[in-house]
């Protein structure tokens, strides 16, 4: 009893293990998400060749009514200067000064900057306002974006993009970068890739602002980590039903007598083992920060579930063998 006891409190302490695993893997996509200025990997990359500006391409959206997208064009010759234009539905990278873009500015014939941190200590300030100097004009600085470790978001510059503004640049010289809830809609799509004059899009998961976001890159070595700790779990799961296991061995009972001792048997393992779960998911969900929580669940739900057919198979196994014997 005291020794099933240590196994459970050592499976609860690898449990936790997992989260821990799953919660640095977190913070380190999260990092990396904002070191692609917010984009998801889920994203669609539209190639264009078309000479038009980007006002003209935000213009001809407007007039087709297309909302709830982000549209990052990302400087093909300089991957740390993109413009920004939101319709509808907003999102932000992590600001350390200052705010960022609201919808007045996508509608507002001065773009304004936001700077990465790095950049922002540099910035030209007379007076309260900031400026950044780029390309021979200068421009209102609204903000300072970054956080630890996001090398880079701290040196990005994100400047607002609108369909009032009279900036002449081509978009042919931008990757095209379209996010959010417009993805979910295929004809929307087809309307702005005709409007890009793009022949094709792709998903972004490969490559933005130089910052790679393959899966291997998001979950590879967190996911073989998850693998291990329930290969450690199913041996001292073993450990834990030996006791269970040497009782049936030596136990006279047969027919429905030994099909009823073998079921309580297993309900007592899964019992036990329920508990120490749930205790184990507690700790995990209550006290470790996790974004997917999703992933966690599933992976608790379906350890628990090969924990218990791996301990059924062992006393149908075990229960042959006896028989054999």
């Amino acid at each position: 009893m005291k020794k099933n006891l240590i196994i459970n409190l050592t499976i609860i302490l690898v449990l936790l293990l997992a989260g821990f695993l799953v919660s640095h893997n977190d913070s380190r996509n999260y990092q990396r998400l904002m070191d692609r200025g917010d984009i998801h990997d889920g994203a669609l990359i539209f190639p264009s060749k078309s000479k038009q500006s980007i006002p003209t391409a935000l213009q001809k959206m407007q007039q087709k009514q297309l909302r709830n997208f982000q549209i990052y064009f990302i400087q093909k010759k300089n991957p740390d200067l993109s413009y920004v234009y939101m319709s509808q539905h907003l999102t932000k990278v992590p600001m350390t000064n200052g705010r960022y873009f609201t919808e007045n500015d996508f509608q507002s014939t001065i773009p304004f900057i936001i700077l990465g941190q790095d950049l922002y200590k540099n910035a030209y300030k007379p007076q309260a306002q900031a400026y950044y100097q780029l390309h021979g004009d200068y421009y209102s600085v609204i903000g300072a974006a970054g956080m630890a470790n996001t090398k880079k978001l701290n040196r990005h510059i994100f400047i607002s993009a609108s369909p009032n503004q009279h900036n002449q640049t081509q978009i042919r010289h931008y990757q095209i970068v379209v996010d959010g809830n417009i993805l979910h809609h295929p004809q929307h799509l087809k309307q702005m890739q005709h409007i890009l004059g793009a022949h094709y899009s792709y998903r972004s998961a490969n490559q933005i602002n130089n910052v790679r976001q393959t899966w291997w890159t998001r979950w590879g070595l967190t996911f073989f980590g998850l693998i291990a700790l329930a290969l450690i779990i199913l041996v001292l799961c073993w450990f834990v039903q030996l006791p269970m296991l040497n009782l049936l061995k030596t136990t006279p009972l047969k027919g429905d007598l030994l099909a009823d001792f073998q079921l309580g048997s297993w309900f007592k393992f899964f019992l036990t083992e329920a508990v120490t779960f749930v205790i184990a998911a507690l700790l995990v969900f209550l006290k470790i920060p996790l974004i997917s929580k999703k992933i966690m669940i599933l992976y608790f739900v379906v350890l628990f579930a090969v924990v218990n057919l791996v301990a059924v198979c062992r006393i149908l196994i075990n229960n042959k063998k006896g028989l054999m014997n």
